[in-house]
C-alpha cells in the first residue's frame, strides 16, 4: 500500500513541475525589451512588450527620418520572434532570437529599401 502512495506521489510531483517548467519558459521573455538597429541607410530604436500570451507589441523608431513604425508578432516557448513592423500597413520584418536577457536578430523596411541587423536587452 505504501509503495502504491508514494509512486502517486512521484507521478504527481513530476506532472506538476514538468508543467511548471513550459510556464517558466514563456515568462522568461516576459517584459518589456530594447535595443538598437543598423542598415544600410537606415539606424534607430526599438523597444517591444512580450506579455504571458506570447504577444510583442513595440515600435520601431528611425534616426534619420523619425518614421515610427508599429511592432506586432508572436515569440516562441524557445525565444524565437516573428513580427511585423508597419503603420496601417506592413512594411517590413522584424524578426529574431532571445536567449536569457539578449535578443537579437534581422529587419527589413521594404519601403525604405533598407535591411539590416538589431539587438537589444531585457530592461
Amino acid at each position: 500500500m505504501k509503495a502504491k502512495y508514494f509512486a502517486l506521489v512521484f507521478l504527481s510531483v513530476c506532472i506538476l513541475n514538468s508543467c511548471k517548467k513550459e510556464e517558466d519558459e514563456i515568462l522568461v521573455f516576459e517584459g518589456i525589451w530594447s535595443g538598437q538597429y543598423a542598415g544600410n541607410i537606415d539606424s534607430g530604436s526599438w523597444s517591444i512588450q512580450i506579455d504571458a500570451n506570447k504577444t510583442a507589441i513595440g515600435t520601431f523608431t528611425s534616426i534619420q527620418s523619425s518614421n515610427s513604425y508599429q511592432i506586432i508578432g508572436v515569440i516562441s516557448e524557445n525565444g524565437i520572434l516573428n513580427a511585423t513592423i508597419g503603420t496601417s500597413e506592413v512594411v517590413g520584418d522584424f524578426n529574431g532570437n532571445f536567449v536569457n536577457d539578449i535578443g537579437s536578430g534581422l529587419w527589413t523596411n521594404n519601403n525604405e529599401e533598407d535591411s539590416g541587423n538589431w539587438t537589444g536587452l531585457k530592461l
